[in-house]
């Protein structure tokens, strides 16, 4: 699934959900009302910069078995918030992340998060990841019916600006 082609989804569930997971694929969040994911919450600061993963229902057992157990979990509207935290050793990972330096995280998180997205060398994903390829010209060809968009920069970053506001519950 090339995630990055779909708006609705913030810049964490993206980039840094997949981080939490080592073998699970994103099919498996999604058949469990798997809405969006998130660094923090307004009304719960005691849980920035853990991953708050959002459902339209409580996840599954199977699911459940398949994480470890939320450091928070909590009602939020009609939807269930489960809270991780990120293991040490994603966090230079996360720091770029949300600076919007993609490409510049490490080939690790690279890896998990296109084994997490299942998707290989033709996606938009991942020229965003390593800035190269041209899916992602021929995605603003679609989008944005650019004719032929210019060529992209090796020193700025394929993807837009890590906007946080956009990645907390209560600010979105």
């Amino acid at each position: 699934m090339d995630i990055i082609k779909y708006s609705r989804y913030t810049n964490t569930t993206k980039f840094i959900m997949p981080l939490l997971f080592n073998n699970i694929k994103y099919h498996e969040l999604f058949q469990n009302f798997f809405i969006n994911a998130y660094i923090g919450d307004v009304a719960k600061k005691e849980n920035d910069d853990n991953i708050h993963l959002v459902f339209a229902d409580y996840p599954s057992l199977s699911l459940q078995l398949q994480l470890t157990d939320p450091i928070s979990e909590y009602k939020y509207n009609d939807a269930y918030v489960l809270v991780y935290p990120l293991e040490e050793e994603w966090l230079d990972d996360y720091n770029k992340l949300i600076k919007g330096e993609y490409s510049q995280i490490s080939e690790k998180a690279k890896k998990r998060i296109i084994y997490f997205w299942d998707v290989d060398n033709t996606s938009v994903l991942w020229c965003v990841l390593y800035k190269e390829g041209n899916s992602i010209h021929l995605f603003l060809q679609d989008i944005l019916g650019l004719k032929k968009p210019s060529k992209f920069s090796k020193y700025k970053e394929w993807w837009v600006d890590y906007k946080i506001h956009e990645e907390i519950i209560g600010l979105e």
